[in-house]
C-alpha cells in the first residue's frame, strides 16, 4: 500500500530544505547590495535545514516498512541493497554529473580541486569519493550529496541486520543506537562527517533508527491518538524551525537530533496511522510532489542558481531591446530595493524547480528505477509493497 500522507511528508521536507536555500541566495544577494532588508520568507523556513531529520525518519520507516512480509536473510538483504543503489545512484549521478560540467567550466575543475572543495584533495579522490558518495573531508560535487552519505551507510548496516531472525530487529536497533550514542560521547562522531569512523557514530544515525521503531509500532498495529499526534507532530515540528536560532556547530552534530527526532518521529506516525482517513485532491498533489521529491531535492541547487543568473541576464537583455529606460527591469534583479525582486525570485526558483523535479522524475528517475530494477530483480516486489519501494532517500 502506497502511504500517501508519508509521501506528503516528503514533499514537506523537500520543501523546507528548497526554501531554506533559496532564503541563503537572498541573504547572499541582499548582503553583496548592502542593504537592510530581509529574505522575503521567515517562519520555520529559516532553519529549513530540518527537512533532512524528516527525510532520514521517513527512511528508517520506510526500511522496516519494504521489508516486513520479506522472510529475511541473504536473498532479502541482496535485493533490498540493489534496490537501494538502483534507486540513489543514478540520479546522483545525473544531477553531480551536471554541477561537475558546471564547476569544469566555471572553476577549471578537475585542474583546480581547492576552487571546489575548499580543502587540500585531489581532484580524482574528490571525485572518486562523490561518484560513490563516501565520507571525505569536503562535500560531494553537488554539496547536497553529504545526507546520501548517510543514506548509504543507513543501508548498509540495515542490510546486514537483514542477516539476523526478524524478531531480533528491535534489540539490534536498540544496539545500534546505544553504539552510535556511546560512540558519540566518546568524541568519535564530528559536526562534518569527513571519515568512516564519524559516519558510524553521527548522531543523526538515532533519527533513521527512530524511524525504524516508528514503523514497528505502525506494523503492530499500535495506533494512539492518530489525528492528535499528527498535529502535535506538525505543530511541534514546525516550531522547530521557527523558534530554533541560528545553526551552530552544536546543532550540526547533536542539537539537530535532539530537536527534531522526536517531532519527526511523532509527525510520521500520526501520519502513517491516518493512512486512509484523509482523502482529496490536495493530498493527491502532495504525493505527486512526494514522488518527484528526490528529484526535486538534487536538482533544486542547480535550479536556483540557475534562476539568480537567468533573471538579470534577461533584463539586460530586454530592456535595450525593448527600449525600455535602465532600471525598469529591476525586479528580475535580485537585491535590488524593494520587495518585488524577492517575490519574483522566490516564485520563479519555486516554480522552476517543482518542473525540472516532475520532468527529471517522469523522463529520467522512474524510467531507469525501473528498467534497473527489471534487469537486477527479476522477482517483482509484493503488491502491498510496490508503492513505497520507490521513496526511502532524500
Amino acid at each position: 500500500m502506497k502511504l500517501n500522507l508519508i509521501q506528503a511528508l516528503r514533499a514537506l521536507a523537500a520543501y523546507l530544505v528548497l526554501i531554506y536555500h533559496i532564503r541563503a541566495i537572498e541573504l547572499g544577494e541582499i548582503t553583496k547590495a548592502g542593504t537592510s532588508e530581509s529574505p522575503l520568507v521567515g517562519g520555520p523556513f529559516v532553519n529549513g535545514w530540518i527537512g533532512v531529520d524528516l527525510f532520514f525518519v521517513i527512511s528508517g520507516f520506510i526500511m522496516v516498512y519494504v521489508t516486513a512480509s520479506k522472510p529475511w536473510g541473504i536473498s532479502t538483504a541482496r535485493d533490498f541493497l540493489v534496490s537501494r543503489a538502483v534507486r540513489i545512484y543514478p540520479p546522483w549521478w545525473l544531477f553531480m554529473g551536471l554541477m561537475g560540467l558546471y564547476l569544469f567550466l566555471a572553476h577549471g575543475v578537475p585542474w583546480d580541486a581547492e576552487a571546489v572543495t575548499r580543502q587540500e584533495n585531489t581532484p580524482f579522490v574528490h571525485v572518486i569519493n562523490s561518484i560513490f558518495l563516501l565520507p571525505q573531508n569536503s562535500f560531494p560535487i553537488l554539496a547536497v550529496g553529504w545526507t546520501l552519505v548517510h543514506e548509504v551507510w543507513f543501508y548498509v548496516v540495515f542490510a546486514i541486520l537483514l542477516l539476523a531472525p526478524r524478531q531480533t530487529l528491535p534489540i539490534l536497533l536498540f544496539v545500534w543506537a546505544l553504539g552510535v550514542f556511546f560512540g558519540a560521547l566518546a568524541g568519535l562522531s564530528a559536526p562534518y562527517v569527513f571519515n568512516f569512523t564519524h559516519l558510524a557514530f553521527a548522531p543523526v544515525t538515532l533519527e533513521f533508527i527512530a524511524g525504524g521503531f516508528v514503523a514497528m509500532l505502525y506494523l503492530k498495529g499500535v495506533r494512539i491518538f492518530p489525528l492528535i499526534m499528527l498535529l502535535v507532530g506538525v505543530i511541534s515540528y514546525l516550531a522547530v524551525g521557527w523558534l530554533h536560532g541560528n545553526a551552530t556547530m552544536f546543532t550540526l552534530e547533536w542539537g539537530r537530533v535532539l530537536y527534531c527526532t522526536l517531532p519527526c518521529a511523532i509527525l510520521v506516525y500520526g501520519a502513517a496511522c491516518m493512512e486512509g482517513r484523509v482523502q482529496g485532491p490536495a493530498l493527491t498533489w502532495m504525493g505527486r510532489l512526494g514522488d518527484w521529491s528526490f528529484s526535486l531535492y538534487l536538482s533544486h541547487i542547480l535550479v536556483i542558481g540557475g534562476v539568480k543568473v537567468i533573471n538579470p541576464v534577461i533584463a539586460n537583455h530586454a530592456e535595450p531591446l525593448l527600449g525600455l529606460p535602465a532600471g525598469t527591469l529591476n525586479f528580475l534583479r535580485l537585491g535590488t530595493p524593494g520587495i518585488l525582486d524577492n517575490i519574483v525570485y522566490v516564485s520563479v526558483s519555486v516554480v522552476a524547480a517543482t518542473l525540472v523535479s516532475a520532468i527529471a522524475f517522469y523522463l529520467f528517475e522512474r524510467p531507469v528505477t525501473g528498467f534497473l530494477n527489471r534487469k537486477f530483480k527479476p522477482r517483482p516486489p509484493k503488491p502491498d509493497n510496490v508503492g513505497l519501494i520507490e521513496t526511502g532517500s532524500p
